[in-house]
């Protein structure tokens, strides 16, 4: 199994990446699994409603330990002894990194504690997509905002930064600017898993 997680903030377009990295993957014949976080099992969809809920009035804390519990259920159901060449994950650990220690400025050291504590498989390749906030936000215009992306400008411009601190400190992270074409863009992320074959 090869694991490849895709990361970025709201509007980055990672949901049609992953969906033509999916069709490009089973062309070639590989068996692919798509994980969501939090999500992906049905434990983890419970905790994602109640995580992404504008009436879930909770503290940063409990957002980060629900976070978690329902990355713990998806890694026992999905991840340990999987059968499929690649399974994608539409947002892993590095989002906690991202969203919880940058954005809502919990400790680093305890979601790192977190990450080792529930033996968080590490992904073979990450794939940050970047793009200036406001234009994500731009390209959500006629979505339903939920919680979590009420939080504001100053928060995401803080999670971006954690993203960007990511990838220059860490070998299997990789940015890619997402304010590129669909078709660029695909073409890169393409090149990038190419490597893991």
């Amino acid at each position: 199994m090869r694991l490849i997680t895709f990361e970025g903030i709201e509007g980055v377009g990672k949901s049609t990446q992953i969906s033509l990295i999916i069709d490009w993957l089973k062309a070639k014949g590989f068996t692919t699994k798509l994980l969501r976080e939090p999500g992906s099992t049905d434990f983890g969809e419970k905790i994602r409603e109640l995580l992404l809920s504008k009436e879930s009035n909770i503290s940063f804390n409990t957002e980060l330990l629900l976070m978690f519990a329902a990355r713990s259920e998806m890694i026992k159901e999905h991840l340990i002894d999987s059968n499929e060449d690649f399974v994608l994950c539409d947002r892993y650990y590095h989002a906690s990194i991202a969203y919880q220690g940058y954005g809502r400025k919990i400790s680093l050291e305890l979601i790192n504690y977190l990450i080792e504590g529930i033996n968080c498989p590490t992904p073979d390749l990450t794939i940050i997509y970047d793009l200036d906030v406001k234009l994500g936000f731009e390209r959500k215009v006629n979505d339903v905002i939920d919680r979590i992306e009420s939080s504001g400008i100053d928060f995401f411009e803080d999670v971006r930064k954690g993203y960007q601190h990511l990838a220059d400190k860490n070998n299997e992270v990789e940015i890619l600017d997402a304010s590129q074409s669909i078709e660029l863009l695909s073409k890169q992320t393409k090149a990038l898993i190419e490597r893991l074959f």
